[in-house]
């Protein structure tokens, strides 16, 4: 063959390995930008977040001028007198049972709202809560249903919750006293009793709540004292640093926990929490900065 014909022959060669190699870019490069190619229900993730930021500003509007009313302050007098603390079927954290005197306290009848919060906020000029989807993008779009005025308020950190209850007059309940006023005296595994009933509060399950629900709502997710959603609807932050320990070491009369430690101690579940997780006695342990749509808290007062 003639060093001519074969010239052309690796020419012709060099061809068709450069339209392969561009076919293969093509299929595997980067999808278009063009919104047309995406089909007539794509929506770009600019406008999507645009539509969440108005419906976000809209919500923060009401509840900004939603006025509460004074029930929604009212606060529940948990008698002095001893409880058992702790479960024996529970976590390793929650163990041993240990008997417990407490001093009569009072406690919030409701979770604090974000009415609530946010008449706070315009008095103090405090930072507003964060809130931030973490399931799904749907969760995310979803923000807005977060923000209503007798939702509970998420969003908020360890820190957070104790200002907003100084400047109330109050303090975050001890975990100790959080457990009591939610199983009374008699150990129960749920606020209502000792009966497995996931309809009954903000759980994940069928209660017609998606996600957070008025503070008022769950008239089944009370305890013994009366106190609302003690189970469900958000976890809640309490004053003590969390130890795993803590139980084995408690004082008997007026514990408060360690003095130091790493987390902040929440209790009870959420409306993205199983029933299991809704027990009494389980604890759970989060940074204080931390802010969630999960997590909120209720305050306390010394008797």
């Amino acid at each position: 063959m003639s060093k001519y014909l074969i010239g052309i022959y690796l020419a012709l060669v060099l061809s068709i390995l450069v339209i392969i190699q561009i076919g293969i870019r093509q299929k595997s490069g980067p999808p278009s930008l063009d919104i047309q190619s995406e089909g007539k229900g794509y929506t770009p993730l600019a406008k999507k977040l645009e539509k969440v930021a108005e419906a976000s500003q809209k919500a923060e509007m009401e509840v900004k001028q939603t006025q509460v009313d004074d029930e929604f302050d009212s606060m529940l007098l948990i008698p002095a007198g001893e409880f058992f603390m702790g479960s024996d079927e529970g976590s390793n954290d929650a163990r041993p049972v240990r008997k417990i005197y407490l001093d009569g306290f009072y406690i919030d009848k409701y979770e604090v709202t974000f009415a609530q919060f946010y008449t706070f906020i315009g008095f103090t000029g405090h930072r507003k809560p964060r809130l931030a989807g973490y399931l799904s993008s749907s969760v995310t779009e979803d923000l807005p249903l977060f923000l209503k005025p007798l939702n509970p308020v998420v969003g908020v950190s360890w820190y957070d919750a104790v200002d907003y209850c100084q400047w109330k007059g109050k303090r975050l309940p001890t975990e100790a006293e959080w457990e009591k006023a939610a199983e009374g005296t008699d150990q129960r595994k749920w606020p209502w009793g000792n009966e497995e009933r996931s309809e009954y509060a903000n759980l994940l399950g069928d209660d017609g709540a998606l996600y957070t629900a008025p503070v008022n709502h769950f008239t089944r997710d009370v305890s013994p004292y009366g106190v609302y959603d003690l189970a469900g609807n958000v976890m809640e932050w309490v004053a003590d640093w969390y130890d795993q320990d803590s139980y084995r070491m408690l004082p008997v009369s007026n514990p408060v926990g360690v003095l130091y430690g790493e987390h902040r101690i929440i209790r009870g579940a959420s409306w993205n929490d199983s029933i299991k997780r809704a027990q009494t006695s389980i604890r759970f342990k989060m940074y204080p900065e931390y802010r969630d749509v999960t997590i909120g808290f209720r305050c306390a007062k010394s008797g």
